[in-house]
């Protein structure tokens, strides 16, 4: 067993060479300090890790819990749709994650970045496919973390009963703080623009009858104001490149009062229900489902091999040419929204056979 322990701004991260593999007595507990906390206080984290380990590495899922409450509940609620997954979940400072008006004024973007940066070093674990499942407020730090963090790794994520704020998303432009989040400034001090990494999946799951989070939009107690949950999908569209007008009819019925509304080949979705502040089996079900595959192996291992022939060259080289300032996903190595020249100088250091 390891001890994990974090104290910013210093950063010491796990890496490959450590040689060791993720089991249910890992210690991934990360300690951070803050004006709170000045003297340290530990994320502690929950695991389940299942014994077999598929080619390429176990695909893990951190499961990010609501207000008041500490993890425990999401590894037990989604340990038999997830059987194949390492599950991870950590306890938030306070029972809950920083977004705005939280008691919490804890670092919880900074602490993700460092987990999913220490699960990638481990043996049996699949680099290249973390996963994030938030539950309500757990649903908009995932929120944030798709919009903030750029690990190309995280290769997918699920929001539950939480749509898009208009903190993280106005006139169709995403923004993150640029300090920690601050409710004496307008939007909370979400003011920086940046473009999330377009390789990631999402999932959204919102309810018509929720009582915490309106629906339809608008401000909530939590403190801040929603955008309606099927356009803040399509927003999540609009970001990943999709062009066309957004669904704001009924969806397409997948069971009784269960409602998907999908973009990008299915590479954005939005499930519409009627479960009040929570979710269903079918719900479960279909999160099972939309996790249900990854990269079988680590792409950096040959990265630029963009035609699959087991070697970097010439072929490859016209294709990121070709694709040169678009926001083309398979030459876009690096993730980061451009085929440009950190993409070009990726596939020149891989030259030759993978």
């Amino acid at each position: 067993m390891r001890k994990i322990t974090l104290l910013l701004p210093l950063l010491l991260v796990a890496g490959p060479a450590l040689a060791e593999d993720l089991t249910e007595d890992t210690d991934l507990d990360i300690t951070m300090t803050w004006d709170q906390e000045p003297d340290g206080w530990t994320y502690e984290s929950r695991l389940y890790v299942p014994d077999v380990v598929p080619e390429g590495g176990l695909p893990v899922c951190i499961l990010l819990h609501g207000a008041n409450s500490d993890g425990s509940g999401l590894i037990a609620s989604m340990q038999s749709y997830l059987s194949d997954h390492a599950l991870v979940a950590p306890a938030g400072y306070l029972k809950g994650w920083n977004i705005c008006q939280e008691s919490s004024k804890a670092p919880d973007v900074e602490m993700v970045r460092q987990l999913v940066e220490t699960l990638q070093g481990f043996d049996n674990v699949n680099p290249n496919a973390i996963r994030l499942l938030g539950f309500s407020n757990g649903a908009s730090l995932t929120n944030r973390v798709y919009v903030e963090n750029d690990n190309p790794g995280i290769d997918a994520v699920v929001t539950v009963v939480s749509q898009l704020s208009d903190v993280m998303n106005r006139a169709e432009t995403f923004y993150e703080p640029s300090g920690e989040p601050d409710e004496t400034e307008p939007f909370c001090g979400y003011d920086q623009v940046v473009q999330p990494l377009q390789n990631r999946r999402y999932l959204n799951i919102c309810n018509v009858n929720d009582n915490i989070i309106p629906y339809e939009g608008g401000f909530s107690n939590v403190g801040v104001a929603f955008v309606e949950a099927r356009l803040a999908a399509w927003l999540v569209a609009r970001g990943k490149g999709f062009d066309g007008p957004p669904d704001l009819g009924d969806g397409e019925q997948l069971a009784d009062e269960l409602f998907k509304y999908a973009y990008l080949d299915d590479a954005v979705v939005h499930l519409r229900g009627f479960a009040v502040h929570g979710w269903t089996a079918d719900m479960r079900e279909y999160v099972s489902d939309f996790l249900g595959t990854w990269a079988s192996a680590p792409e950096e291992d040959c990265p630029a091999d963009l035609d699959g022939d087991q070697s970097v060259g010439g072929s490859d080289l016209s294709q990121i040419l070709g694709a040169w300032s678009s926001n083309d996903a398979d030459a876009d190595l690096n993730g980061d929204g451009t085929v440009d020249g950190e993409d070009l100088a990726t596939l020149l250091g891989d030259w030759g056979d993978c």
